[in-house]
């Protein structure tokens, strides 16, 4: 058994509680002779019913009743109907899920393809789930109500091939899938979006669209495997990046977020464009200590020479004042909040407002143009060609270490009162 199968037969044991939850009005699936014959026996359904979908509506599959396990679902419509408690199928396969709840309910196939999953809830902490396979599966206007905010209690929706989430709302839960994964016109709670897994030392990447979606309290996206990640028009309180291995590209643009936090694992290039980081506190609202954090773009050192391209143009970052982070060198307070690592080959900052920014830039060729700031420092950065165009960092830039092979600064504007550190550096302004 692999390890995945492992992880659905331990949920398979769990004990789910249904206390509290609002259920529909429904009758037993075992009083209902003629469907449930037909449910249970798939042959039996396509000699009477052929290519024509079995409507099953205001069923109650549940606790005490029958024995669903590896059983095959084609072609069903099941309407107003309630699952909880631990139903394991082998097959779910064109069909639709309406106005359908899942009260704490352990609702898994080994395959799901062709599936609908409308209007329907959760209620509460539930796990639906595929094994193996899921095409082509979509959930719109799906409610993800977990009621725990306990991350060790979080409930999960989740697929390990293609899956879609519709104009979805919920929160305290995981949110994901391992293969194409889209996110559309969704509003969330704090949920997990980790998507991507590895199982049996094989990796496997999703590739991510988040989409027109608004996202309260913690996103966490840490730790995903990705071929590729794109946000877009979305808007964040925090988005926590965390760890994420992306073997291509990251494309965030039109995002409105109070926080990007923590680094890439790992990316081929990174591209903002058309965002706004307000910096807000992203300590626990407990602790004592206020930590105002508004964006970090970089990947692990480790794997610097994997991130090829940086993009930001027309970013925008708000307070950045305070920080875990150092930087060496710093000219006055904390030149921190702000971390963006360049690209091996080549970085644009372009029509970009960054209070106070760390500039990692070990790059071939790097194009700073209409940059407005603070304090920015660009310690111990190697760059081989550096061009300043109506760039105005007011207070202070600490170029201590950086070594330039080819400067153009004519575009530095500069300031009464504006210090400029180049110990260690090539630097001559």
């Amino acid at each position: 058994m692999t390890s995945r199968r492992r992880f659905l037969a331990l949920l398979g044991m769990t004990s789910l509680t249904t206390t509290g939850c609002t259920r529909m009005t429904a009758k037993k699936i075992e009083e209902m002779p003629r469907e449930y014959a037909l449910l249970m026996d798939p042959e039996k359904r396509r000699k009477a019913l052929g290519d024509q979908r079995l409507k099953i509506s205001s069923a109650d599959f549940g606790l005490g009743g029958t024995d669903f396990y590896k059983l095959e679902w084609e072609n069903i419509h099941f309407y107003d109907c309630i699952f909880y408690g631990v139903i394991h199928l082998s097959r779910i396969s064109n069909c639709i899920f309406e106005h359908c709840q899942f009260p704490g309910s352990n609702f898994q196939a080994y395959a799901i393809e062709e599936v609908l999953f409308l209007r329907s809830d959760t209620i509460g902490g539930a796990n639906l789930m595929a094994g193996n396979k899921s095409k082509n599966v979509r959930f719109v206007e799906c409610d993800f109500g977990g009621k725990n905010p306990d991350d060790n209690r979080y409930g999960a929706i989740y697929f390990n091939e293609d899956v879609s989430y519709e104009r979805c709302t919920g929160q305290y839960m995981h949110v994901s899938g391992n293969g194409i994964v889209n996110y559309r016109d969704c509003k969330f709670g704090s949920i997990y979006a980790k998507n991507g897994t590895w199982d049996n030392g094989k990796q496997y990447r999703a590739t991510v669209t988040i989409d027109n979606c608004t996202f309260k309290g913690e996103t966490q996206i840490a730790r995903s495997s990705l071929t590729s990640l794109t946000i877009r028009n979305s808007k964040f309180d925090i988005l926590e990046i965390g760890q994420s291995d992306v073997l291509g590209d990251v494309l965030i643009e039109g995002v409105q977020a109070g926080a990007m936090v923590d680094m890439f694992a790992n990316a081929r290039s990174i591209t903002i464009r058309n965002s706004r980081f307000r910096g807000v506190n992203v300590n626990p609202e407990e602790n004592y200590y206020k930590l105002y954090r508004s964006l970090d773009c970089f990947v692990s050192l480790g794997d610097r020479k994997s991130l090829k391209s940086v993009v930001l143009e027309n970013v925008e970052c708000g307070r950045d004042d305070q920080s875990d982070r150092n930087v060496a060198n710093q000219v006055g307070e904390a030149v921190s909040g702000c971390w963006i690592m360049g690209g091996q080959d080549s970085t644009v900052i372009r029509n970009c407002t960054i209070p106070k920014a760390a500039l990692w830039l070990d790059s071939a060729d790097v194009l700073i143009d209409n940059f407005t700031a603070d304090k920015s420092s660009f310690v111990t950065s190697k760059i081989g060609s550096l061009t300043f165009r109506n760039t105005n960092i007011v207070k202070a830039i600490d170029f201590t270490g950086v070594q330039v092979q080819k400067l153009d600064a004519k575009g530095l504007v500069r300031y009464t009162g504006q210090q400029i550190l180049t110990d260690g550096s090539n630097i001559q302004l």
